[in-house]
C-alpha cells in the first residue's frame, strides 16, 4: 500500500552517494537502545533480537499506515488486531459531551487500539493522549491524537504549545478524551501480579480546568512473557519490543469495564491526591463493582 520502497530507490539513483535514511521502525527501536547500541555486539544482536521482536512486520504496518488520515489508521489497525474486546459498563459513558475516560494501561499501544473499539459504539468523536512518536509513523494521527512528548531532553516550547493547542482544542470541542493518566506500562509486583504505575496529576487538572467528568475505565490484558523476561534483565530490551507487543495482540482478548462517572466537584482539593485517588479506584473498585468514594 506504500510507495516508500520506490521513492527511496529513486533517491538512491539520483544520489548515489547520500546516505540511506533510516526507517522511522528502526529510528524508533534505536532511540531505546542507546546502551545496547554501544556495544561492538549491536550487529550480533539485531540479526536476534529484530526477527524475534516482528522487526519487518512492523515495518509494513508503518509503511500501510504513513498517508492515511487519522480515523482510517485506527480502523486499519482495529482490523489488523482484531482484537476480542468484552465490554461492560458502556452506558456509563455519556454519548455526546466532553468527557475524560481514565484508562489503566497494562499493555501498550494496543490499549489505545482496543478502547477505540470498546467507545466505537457510543462514540466517534475520540481524541487519545498519547506519545508523541506516533505522529512520526504516521503525521495524520495528529488528527486524532494530543501529542506528549514524553522525554523530557527531546521537549521543546514549540512542542509544548503543540500540546496545549491539541488539548485545549480537544475539550472546548466537546470530545471524548481517552487517557492513560500512567503514561506507562503496568508492571509485575513481588506478587507477580500485574500493578498499575502511579497516575499523572493532570487527570485532575484536566477535569478540574474544564469541568469534564471522568469515566473510569479498567483493562484486563497482558504482554507476551518475553516482555516480563526482558523487563528484569534490561529495560533497554523491554522497551524495544514495543511493536512486537502492539502486534502480537491479535485475536487476544481484552476486558474493559467502565464506571460511573465522578465529577470534579468530588475530587480531593489536591491534584495528586485526587489522581492516586482516582488511580485506586479506576484498578481495584471499578472491576469490583465497587461505587467511587470520596477519600477523607
Amino acid at each position: 500500500m506504500s510507495d516508500a520502497g520506490s521513492i527511496f530507490e529513486t533517491a538512491n539513483v539520483a544520489a548515489p552517494n547520500a546516505a540511506v535514511q533510516k526507517h522511522i521502525v528502526e529510528e524508533l527501536i534505536e532511540e531505546r537502545a542507546k546502551k545496547l547500541r554501544q556495544s561492538k555486539l549491536w550487529p550480533f544482536y539485531k540479526s536476534i533480537l529484530y526477527p524475534l521482536l516482528r522487526q519487518p512486520d512492523a515495518v509494513r504496518m508503518a509503511d500501510d499506515i504513513a498517508h492515511l488520515p487519522g480515523k482510517d489508521i485506527f480502523d486499519y489497525m482495529s482490523a489488523l488486531l482484531d482484537i476480542n474486546t468484552a465490554v461492560s459498563g458502556l452506558e456509563h459513558v455519556p454519548g455526546e459531551g466532553r468527557v475524560i475516560i481514565a484508562a489503566t494501561h497494562p499493555t501498550g499501544i494496543a490499549d489505545g487500539i482496543a478502547m477505540y473499539d470498546a467507545l466505537g459504539p457510543v462514540r466517534r468523536d475520540l481524541s487519545f493522549f498519547a506519545n508523541r512518536d506516533a505522529i512520526r509513523v504516521a503525521p495524520r494521527l495528529s488528527e486524532m491524537l494530543i501529542p506528549v512528548e514524553w522525554v523530557a531532553a527531546k521537549r521543546t516550547r514549540e512542542r509544548s504549545r503543540e500540546t496545549l493547542t491539541s488539548t485545549v482544542q480537544a475539550f472546548t470541542g466537546e470530545r471524548c478524551i481517552v487517557l492513560f493518566p500512567s503514561g506507562r506500562i503496568a508492571y509485575r509486583n513481588a506478587e507477580n501480579r500485574l500493578t498499575e504505575q502511579p497516575w499523572l496529576a493532570s487527570v485532575a487538572i484536566f477535569a478540574r480546568k474544564y469541568d469534564c467528568p471522568i469515566v473510569p475505565a479498567h483493562v484486563t490484558a497482558r504482554n507476551s512473557w518475553l516482555y516480563y523476561w526482558f523487563w528484569k534483565v534490561n529495560t533497554e530490551l523491554r522497551d524495544i519490543t514495543l511493536f512486537n507487543e502492539l502486534l502480537n495482540k491479535r485475536g487476544q482478548r481484552f476486558n474493559i469495564q467502565f464506571g460511573p462517572a465522578v465529577s470534579p466537584d468530588d475530587l480531593p482539593a489536591d491534584p495528586a491526591a485526587a489522581a492516586e485517588a482516582l488511580r485506586r479506584h479506576a484498578a481495584e473498585d471499578v472491576p469490583a463493582g465497587a461505587p467511587w468514594r470520596t477519600p477523607a
